[in-house]
């Protein structure tokens, strides 16, 4: 019985230190900054911010390089916050212009309509068609998007169902509250 205990503690001791050793070895020093930030920050006064805010507010010389590593690392581990459990990745690694392009294309897929177009994208959310071309990159890069020759317009459709039918199933994944009070921090609420 003994034994077995103790081959039981060691290996859970062994599956820690694994956990740990990767953790420590996937995110940069300026990386790990940011993430320390969010989990501080998560669920105080409703916060879910956004990885795009944490470093705006760090400030710092942050690339997108950088938010995508922090996005791919959320994703793979659900476990540093309750809020990511809740509120999904997508949730907190979008931006809120990519969240309204990925918005906008999940409402013309499930009404099974087109997708819309650059020229009708760029107006809707209100950037220009580069930062609309930039977000849609980022959406593939996430697997959050696919390019579809017959989707129509930009070429994209939803890649997973749950992108398609996300509404209504308590999740927030492309809503967003950015909100800035005077004397307060901003922060990404829900």
């Amino acid at each position: 019985m003994r034994r077995r205990i103790l081959a039981t503690l060691a290996t859970v001791v062994l599956a820690l230190a694994v956990v740990a050793a990767t953790r420590a070895g996937s995110l940069t020093a300026k990386q790990q900054e940011v993430l320390d930030y969010l989990v501080a920050n998560w669920g105080q006064d409703t916060a879910v911010t956004g990885i795009d805010l944490a470093m705006e507010i760090l400030g710092g010389d942050y690339t997108l390089e950088d938010r995508y590593a922090l996005g791919d690392y959320i994703r793979e581990h659900p476990e540093v916050h309750r809020v990511i459990r809740i509120f999904g990745w997508e949730t907190v690694s979008l931006t809120p212009t990519e969240k309204l392009i990925a918005r906008h294309l999940s409402s013309a897929e499930r009404e099974q309509r087109p997708a819309p177009s650059l020229a009708e994208l760029a107006p809707a959310v209100q950037v220009s068609p580069e930062a609309i071309t930039a977000g849609l990159a980022t959406l593939e890069r996430f697997g959050i998007i696919h390019p579809d020759g017959l989707a129509g317009g930009v070429g994209y459709r939803m890649a997973k169902p749950r992108y398609v039918n996300w509404e209504g199933g308590m999740r927030i994944t492309f809503m967003y509250h950015r909100v800035n009070v005077q004397g307060v921090k901003k922060l990404d609420t829900y």
